[in-house]
């Protein structure tokens, strides 16, 4: 007998069930993928997470940084890019008698740090300390804001709404650094970072070599620019006409301080191979702004500006640096010391009270 059942029919069922089965299988394991990075947190956020003994460990600082910036154990605070990363909390904590949190991070912006500043004032009513480095980024002049770089900036880890963070927990990224937490928990990659932000990450004092520090000091061979003579000298118009975009940011950090903490805005201790020729444009433009924020720092309570960025015999040493920007660990200690006596109105070797 001739049947006149199609296979198609014959086999509707079959495929609805295997679409449903691997949809389930999807949804299973989604889910589990979703708990386990939910369990591990891997940045310290969900405030559901179990209390794991977590430290950062996203090598993009700006991930690994908004949960130091939160927690209640620092009253102090480092604040900068890299230049200010070799600044040692258990180096400064004796010195201030304070108990501060690195939160420095490479190449930041002046709006980086301004969200991870004022994150971390917006949890520490009672602060001591803000130890905040001033480079470039803050003094650049121009019309517009660099407001980030080519590394990625979680915009939400940096709000006070605690639930939004579980909507960006589910990527690729999240399950990742889920992974490396878990090896981190189990001994089976080391820490990246101590608990208060702060890790060596230039090379090993031993492998110091001179030669190869001036390549980076002196690119190409080049001699440092002369002295500019006559000096340039900008008229209080020219002056007027400056904007240094980032200012505005500098003065609602510092407002978002408490009253009572001491602010020390410091320019980093750029070797004089990245500073302007004295007499030059650049260097008049760079007064200015100095200028500007020691203004700024007047009309707050507790604050001071110290200048490092000088020539002076640490800056202008070739030995002390790895390349323009860099200090050895021996500056390193030196810069600390002086930060806290430049706390206390003293005056020393390389900075200048402002």
């Amino acid at each position: 007998m001739t049947s006149f059942i199609s296979s198609s029919e014959l086999g509707a069922p079959s495929w609805r069930r295997f679409v449903r089965r691997l949809f389930l299988a999807a949804t299973l394991t989604s889910a589990a993928v979703y708990a386990f990075i939910v369990v591990l947190d891997p940045f310290d956020t969900l405030v559901l997470s179990p209390r794991f003994d977590r430290s950062p460990i996203a090598t993009n600082q700006r991930y690994a940084f908004p949960a130091l910036a939160r927690k209640a154990a620092f009253d102090s605070v480092i604040l900068g890019t890299s230049t200010s990363r070799s600044l040692d909390p258990a180096e400064l904590d004796p010195l201030f008698e304070a108990h501060f949190v690195n939160l420095a991070m490479n190449s930041a912006t002046a709006y980086e740090q301004w969200r991870l500043g004022t994150l971390f004032a917006r949890h520490h009513p009672r602060a001591k300390v803000a130890l905040i480095g001033l480079d470039i980024v803050w003094c650049r002049a121009g019309d517009t804001l660099e407001k980030y770089t080519e590394r990625a900036f979680p915009e939400w880890m940096y709000d006070d709404n605690p639930w939004n963070d579980y909507l960006e927990h589910f990527n690729l990224y999240a399950l990742e650094q889920a992974g490396i937490e878990l090896a981190v928990l189990l001994g089976l990659e080391p820490r990246r970072y101590g608990r208060d932000g702060y890790t060596p990450f230039l090379p090993d004092e031993r492998d110091y070599d001179l030669v190869r520090a001036r390549t980076h000091l002196y690119p190409a061979n080049a001699p440092l620019a002369p002295a500019v003579n006559p000096p340039i000298v900008l008229s209080t118009a020219e002056e007027d006409a400056l904007s240094f975009p980032a200012l505005p940011m500098l003065r609602d950090l510092l407002a978002a301080l408490p009253p009572a903490a001491h602010k020390i805005l410091y320019f980093a201790p750029y070797h004089v191979s990245a500073q302007p020729p004295p007499g030059s444009q650049g260097a008049a433009v760079w007064a200015t702004c100095k200028d500007r924020v020691a203004s700024l720092a007047a009309n707050v309570a507790n604050a001071r500006v110290v200048d490092f960025m000088i020539a002076s015999p640490i800056t202008a040493n070739d030995e002390n640096y790895w390349d323009r920007l860099h200090y050895r660990a021996g500056i390193a200690h030196w810069l600390a010391a002086s930060l806290r006596a430049a706390a206390d109105g003293k005056t020393g070797v390389g900075f200048a009270i402002r």
